[in-house]
């Protein structure tokens, strides 16, 4: 959970993933992905009323957030103040107070965040250095070498601050299986799966053993976020023909990378449907979605829960998949990049300061300080060793022996 106030230190008069408190006098508004921990006030009565009397005030993002944002009539109002802004696209942006007329001009720079569909980390560039702002973040080690707008020429910018997703900055979450990489893609474009990585390859085999069974075996995946399993439900279609039952396809239209491999027909076996009380319906033998048999015949159906946290708190090492009881099941997938990822990432942008914007269930900001200032250049300085003079040195005469036809010694120090 974010707890990011939405200010970068360099560039206060923008605001980002925040929408409330001093924010409401941002000059421009940033927005890095689709989830309501990184979206507080953006739908709020105070700002409503502060774009109804602005003309110049504009929320950034990428292409795929501004499709999913407004296909939600909550949001609606934004229309018309919504820049979609392509990603690995230096874009140069004016800031303009619109009561005093200042302008402040910076670069920004979408990088892919590989967290859901849409999901960006944000690069300013401008008179108060280089910022980087990842957002929700999942990268794989080694990917950050692979970005060429990290990068200038041959060498990493200079990042004089890093604003870091450290949701598993925690040496239990050390190794998290990887997903499908994704985070190459300039938008949720999907790659060609000629490989399985470890997490997405042990569901596609629990889901494909047990629905090929019979027409009446049956799958939920029991995904609680409203966007980022789209990796996981195009894979599972492509692998095995079998489409992902969800609610509603509103927010895919203009998608259909990810709406080829959904569907809206409960008579699929593969479910990802929802209800509010969607654990007690599963243990009616009933999916979300209400469905109980299929051409009268019961449905046999068993419940895959992908997470992270459950793993992290195991004190023995586990399988990717655990079953957790008769018909139970966890899965270890994560959005977010695991403590050997976020470390490998850091050591490599190296940057003056880092920032943590969420603090590991358990975990105090001392706690996560320590293990990243050692990353940062800033750190390294302090840490260098500063050495005082033990004292004045005494300076000792020449001896001269040439009387005894032995020349002369030097100074010596005692």
């Amino acid at each position: 959970m974010s707890r990011f106030g939405g200010r970068v230190r360099e560039y206060p008069s923008v605001s980002i993933d925040r929408f409330d408190r001093d924010n409401l006098r941002a000059r421009a508004y940033f927005l890095s992905h689709c989830h309501k921990d990184h979206m507080k006030g953006l739908r709020a009565p105070a700002l409503k009323r502060r774009l109804e009397g602005s003309l110049k005030v504009k929320l950034y993002c990428s292409p795929v957030t501004k499709e999913l944002l407004l296909t939600s009539w909550k949001y609606k109002f934004w229309e018309n103040h919504i820049v979609a802004l392509e990603v690995e696209t230096p874009t140069q942006i004016s800031l303009e107070d619109e009561t005093s007329g200042e302008k402040e001009d910076i670069e920004v720079t979408l990088l892919p965040a590989g967290h859901c569909p849409g999901s960006v980390m944000f690069l300013f560039e401008g008179a108060n250095g280089t910022v980087l702002y990842t957002g929700d973040f999942r990268l794989a080690k080694g990917e950050a070498a692979r970005m060429e707008l990290l990068h200038s020429g041959t060498r990493v910018k200079d990042i004089q601050s890093v604003y870091l997703d450290t949701t598993f900055c925690d040496p239990k979450f050390y190794h998290i299986p990887s997903r499908i990489n994704l985070a190459r893609q300039c938008h949720f474009a999907l790659p060609n799966h000629s490989t399985l990585e470890e997490c997405l390859s042990g569901i596609l085999e629990l889901v494909r053993s047990w629905t090929s069974l019979t027409r009446y075996h049956v799958v939920w995946l029991n995904c609680k976020a409203a966007y980022g399993y789209e990796y996981l439900f195009v894979n599972l279609s492509e692998e095995l023909g079998i489409k992902v039952h969800v609610n509603k396809l509103d927010m895919f239209r203009n998608m259909p990378e990810i709406l080829y491999h959904v569907t809206t027909d409960r008579h699929t076996q593969i479910h990802a449907c929802r209800h509010p009380r969607d654990d007690d319906c599963f243990r009616g033998n009933r999916l979300p979605c209400g469905m109980t048999c299929q051409n009268g015949n019961p449905l046999h159906i068993i419940s895959i829960k992908p997470s992270t946290m459950w793993f992290g708190e195991r004190i023995k090492k586990t399988n990717v998949i655990v079953r957790t009881g008769e018909s139970t099941y966890r899965a270890c997938f994560s959005f977010h990049s695991s403590y050997s990822e976020l470390k490998d990432f850091l050591s490599y942008i190296r940057p003056v300061n880092v920032y943590p914007n969420v603090l590991p269930v358990g975990g105090g900001e001392d706690k996560v300080m320590e293990i990243l200032k050692p990353l940062c250049r800033s750190y390294r300085r302090n840490m260098e060793p500063r050495y005082k003079p033990l004292g004045t040195l005494k300076r000792v005469h020449k001896r001269d022996l040439s009387d005894t036809g032995k020349g002369s010694v030097g100074a010596s120090v005692p």
